[in-house]
């Protein structure tokens, strides 16, 4: 999983790094939440905002994830199984960062074993079902039918495509995932922009 996260971090990472070198949103990812639809215009910021705040609670020992945390889960594999379909070496590489559980040989069977994972899924159904639940899914969010169990997880989504800044706990929520230069890069980023931070 932490491998997986990582993955997400860097893909969206550097996705934020070229929107603001260019200044306009022509991205090849726009994030690892492009995945779902409904998602689709999320801030990369707030993005990896989520990301880490899910990554604080899984490394925190929270058995209890809520279902928005399901879907990062859910989608952070889904963007490590995507590198493994492109076979973009390098960023498993980094994401793997020196962690012994995926050698040259697992890559060839990176994107199955992990689209397996997605499918049998450890966490309850509803983040599954999210995925399945094609209405949910749709580009336009004002046309999705959804159950009153899945409105909720449905207007979480909508609350983050609202948001532009990220909480001011972002760094340390970041700190047990990426290495020290990586944080030290990230710090910088949000030092050269305050204006994405909510402080």
């Amino acid at each position: 999983m932490r491998v997986a996260f990582r993955a997400a971090f860097l893909t969206t990472f550097q996705d934020l790094l070229d929107e603001f070198k260019s200044g306009h949103a022509q991205r090849n990812c726009p994030g690892f939440l492009s995945q779902v639809p409904i998602a689709a215009g999320c801030a990369l910021q707030v993005q990896l905002d989520v990301l880490f705040r899910t990554w604080q609670r899984i490394a925190s020992g929270q058995e209890e994830l809520n279902s928005l945390e399901q879907c990062v889960c859910f989608y952070a594999l889904g963007e490590l199984a995507r590198l493994g379909e492109i076979d973009d070496h390098s960023t498993i590489t980094c994401a793997v960062d020196g962690a012994d559980v995926i050698d040259i040989n697992d890559r060839t069977w990176l994107t199955s074993t992990l689209r397996a994972i997605q499918i049998t899924w450890p966490f309850p159904v509803d983040a599954a079902d999210l995925q399945r639940d094609v209405s949910l899914l749709m580009a336009d969010a004002d046309a999705a039918r959804v159950s009153n169990r899945e409105q909720s997880l449905a207007d979480e989504f909508l609350e983050l495509i609202g948001d532009w800044t990220v909480s001011p706990q972002i760094l340390r929520n970041a700190r047990a995932l990426l290495t020290s230069d990586e944080f030290t890069r990230l710090g910088k980023f949000f030092s050269e922009h305050p204006h994405l931070m909510n402080l």
